[in-house]
Protein backbone atom coordinates (compact mmCIF):
# COMPACT_ATOMS: atom_id res chain seq x y z
CA UNK A 1 0.00 0.00 0.00
CA UNK A 2 1.42 3.41 -0.90
CA UNK A 3 0.83 6.77 0.79
CA UNK A 4 -2.05 7.81 -1.51
CA UNK A 5 -3.81 4.47 -0.96
CA UNK A 6 -3.28 4.74 2.78
CA UNK A 7 -4.81 8.22 2.78
CA UNK A 8 -7.76 7.05 0.67
CA UNK A 9 -8.34 4.12 3.05
CA UNK A 10 -8.75 6.54 5.98
CA UNK A 11 -5.33 6.05 7.51
CA UNK A 12 -5.02 9.74 8.32
CA UNK A 13 -7.30 11.79 10.56
CA UNK A 14 -8.71 14.92 8.90
CA UNK A 15 -8.18 18.23 10.66
CA UNK A 16 -11.84 19.25 10.27
CA UNK A 17 -13.92 18.87 13.44
CA UNK A 18 -16.90 16.49 13.52
CA UNK A 19 -20.36 17.76 14.49
CA UNK A 20 -21.73 15.79 17.47
CA UNK A 21 -25.15 16.34 19.08
CA UNK A 22 -25.14 16.68 22.88
CA UNK A 23 -28.01 16.62 25.37
CA UNK A 24 -27.37 18.05 28.80
CA UNK A 25 -29.86 19.01 31.54
CA UNK A 26 -32.74 19.17 29.08
CA UNK A 27 -30.79 21.20 26.53
CA UNK A 28 -29.89 19.89 23.09
CA UNK A 29 -27.03 21.45 21.18
CA UNK A 30 -24.22 20.58 18.82
CA UNK A 31 -20.52 20.67 19.51
CA UNK A 32 -17.67 20.32 17.07
CA UNK A 33 -15.03 17.81 18.10
CA UNK A 34 -11.53 17.62 16.73
CA UNK A 35 -10.68 13.95 16.16
CA UNK A 36 -7.41 13.03 17.82
CA UNK A 37 -4.65 11.82 15.55
CA UNK A 38 -1.64 9.81 16.69
CA UNK A 39 0.50 12.93 17.24
CA UNK A 40 -2.25 14.55 19.32
CA UNK A 41 -2.56 11.51 21.58
CA UNK A 42 1.21 11.23 21.88
CA UNK A 43 1.40 14.87 22.98
CA UNK A 44 -1.49 14.58 25.43
CA UNK A 45 -0.36 11.42 27.20
CA UNK A 46 3.36 12.10 27.09
CA UNK A 47 5.27 13.89 29.79
CA UNK A 48 6.56 16.48 27.33
CA UNK A 49 10.14 15.25 27.28
CA UNK A 50 9.66 12.89 24.33
CA UNK A 51 7.04 14.77 22.33
CA UNK A 52 6.68 13.28 18.87
CA UNK A 53 9.15 10.49 19.55
CA UNK A 54 6.99 7.67 18.17
CA UNK A 55 5.91 9.73 15.17
CA UNK A 56 9.57 10.48 14.44
CA UNK A 57 10.32 6.77 14.70
CA UNK A 58 7.56 5.97 12.18
CA UNK A 59 8.82 8.68 9.82
CA UNK A 60 12.38 7.35 10.09
CA UNK A 61 11.48 3.67 9.70
CA UNK A 62 8.39 3.03 7.59
CA UNK A 63 8.43 2.90 3.78
CA UNK A 64 5.21 2.29 1.84
CA UNK A 65 4.48 0.35 -1.33
CA UNK A 66 6.78 -1.04 -3.97
CA UNK A 67 8.33 2.40 -4.46
CA UNK A 68 9.22 2.47 -0.74
CA UNK A 69 7.62 5.87 -0.23
CA UNK A 70 8.51 7.44 3.14
CA UNK A 71 5.98 8.86 5.59
CA UNK A 72 6.81 12.43 6.60
CA UNK A 73 6.86 13.41 10.27
CA UNK A 74 3.80 15.63 9.64
CA UNK A 75 1.92 12.69 8.09
CA UNK A 76 3.03 10.37 10.91
CA UNK A 77 1.50 12.82 13.40
CA UNK A 78 -1.84 12.69 11.51
CA UNK A 79 -2.04 8.87 11.44
CA UNK A 80 -5.04 7.04 12.79
CA UNK A 81 -4.03 5.85 16.28
CA UNK A 82 -4.77 2.17 15.56
CA UNK A 83 -2.76 2.30 12.32
CA UNK A 84 0.15 3.97 14.12
CA UNK A 85 0.06 1.14 16.65
CA UNK A 86 0.32 -1.44 13.86
CA UNK A 87 3.26 0.43 12.32
CA UNK A 88 5.03 0.50 15.71
CA UNK A 89 4.43 -3.28 15.95
CA UNK A 90 6.03 -3.69 12.50
CA UNK A 91 9.04 -1.64 13.63
CA UNK A 92 9.36 -3.78 16.76
CA UNK A 93 9.16 -6.97 14.67
CA UNK A 94 11.79 -5.81 12.17
CA UNK A 95 14.15 -4.76 14.95
CA UNK A 96 13.80 -7.95 16.96
CA UNK A 97 12.30 -6.16 19.95
CA UNK A 98 11.22 -8.70 22.60
CA UNK A 99 7.48 -9.37 22.74
CA UNK A 100 5.73 -7.08 25.20
CA UNK A 101 8.41 -4.39 24.90
CA UNK A 102 7.36 -1.57 22.61
CA UNK A 103 9.79 0.90 21.10
CA UNK A 104 10.17 3.56 22.32
CA UNK A 105 10.06 3.18 26.09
Amino acid sequence: MNLAELKQAGGFIPAEPVKVPVEWKGNAFDVFVKKLAFGDVETLVGDGSDEGRSARMIAASILLGDSREPISFADACRLDVSLAGKLIEAINTANGTPEGLDLPN
